[in-house]
């Protein structure tokens, strides 16, 4: 249980409000499970575009904010210490001091049988929706999923290494004699392809990117053309780098999947070029990406 509060859980809905902050001494969370502060430092979390879902954290975070409105208030929340339990439970009782419900637990932090949506057994006194739901947050993970876990902050990393790419890229199409007329053929293919269709995602075979988004765009119900430059950047051939290179002109993006939608250059799965789109899982997650691709005539 302390290890789901701190991973997340898919099958538990959201706990904190958007415009959530949470203060503990030095530590301020929030909005949301968006930025962090520690004194001067301060970050934001790779997955606080994310909704519908316990997010990684969160779960954690809600124990923080109890734990000090508790110790803050003992003695108002506490006003029989005989009736604090030792280990995980759950008791109701009745105004006469009866006990109406009861349930026990070995671990420390289990308080009921079923931990991602606690209340479910108030159903037949809440209704079901609000004994599953009671805060009424966010609660629609099960749709599509795609663009999210490990390859996420993975895939913002190597967005630090953009500039290193982009010489990369350049150099290795210099070394295969990809001068300006085979970039402007490669430019023109591009070009056919992306008007030709109304949406496109360049890609790699082997890349697990490439494979996210194609993931993701099928869990969209997209309809797509994928042009595979080649296995991966380390083993193009002419072609591949030339329309590699013509790519990075275009669009100011080294890394691959490239994403065309409607004409438009959308980023990759979870980054875009500088100043521009913000890529397919941000889209996916704030709802857009159903948009531009009804829009461009993509579903």
């Amino acid at each position: 249980e302390i290890f789901r509060g701190y991973v997340g859980d898919s099958s538990a809905p959201e706990r904190l409000a958007r415009d959530a902050v949470i203060t503990a001494g030095p530590v301020v969370i929030g909005p949301g499970v968006g930025p962090v502060k520690l004194g001067p430092l301060h970050y934001s979390n790779w997955w606080a575009d994310e909704t519908g879902y316990q997010r990684p954290v969160e779960l954690a975070t809600v124990r923080l904010r109890n734990m000090v409105e508790v110790l803050s208030n003992w003695a108002g929340y506490v006003s029989n210490p005989t009736a604090i339990a030792q280990r995980g439970a759950t008791f109701i009782f009745d105004e006469t001091g009866q006990m109406e419900y009861e349930y026990r637990h070995r671990g420390v932090l289990t308080y009921s049988e079923t931990m991602s949506r606690p209340l479910s057994f108030l159903a037949p006194y809440l209704g079901e929706e609000r004994a599953g739901n009671p805060l009424g947050l966010g609660d629609a993970y099960a749709k599509n999923t795609r663009g999210r876990g490990i390859l996420k902050p993975l895939g913002k990393a190597m967005g630090l290494l953009r500039p290193i790419f982009s010489v990369q890229n350049r150099l290795q199409a210099e070394v295969f004699g990809v001068d300006e007329d085979i970039r402007s053929e490669a430019r023109a293919k591009i070009e056919a392809s992306v008007r030709s269709h109304p949406a496109v995602l360049f890609t790699y075979g082997l890349s697990p990117f490439s494979a996210e988004a194609v993931a993701l765009l099928k869990c969209s119900g997209a309809k797509f053309e994928t042009i595979e430059l080649g296995p991966e950047w380390f083993l193009l051939g002419m072609e591949g780098s030339a329309m590699r290179a013509a790519l990075l002109d275009m669009t100011g993006q080294s890394s691959l999947p490239h994403a065309f939608i409607g004409g438009e250059h959308v980023g990759g799965i979870f980054s875009g070029p500088p100043g521009g789109a913000s890529g397919l899982a941000a889209l996916s997650e704030s709802g857009e990406l159903s948009k531009i691709l009804e829009k461009a005539g993509a579903l």
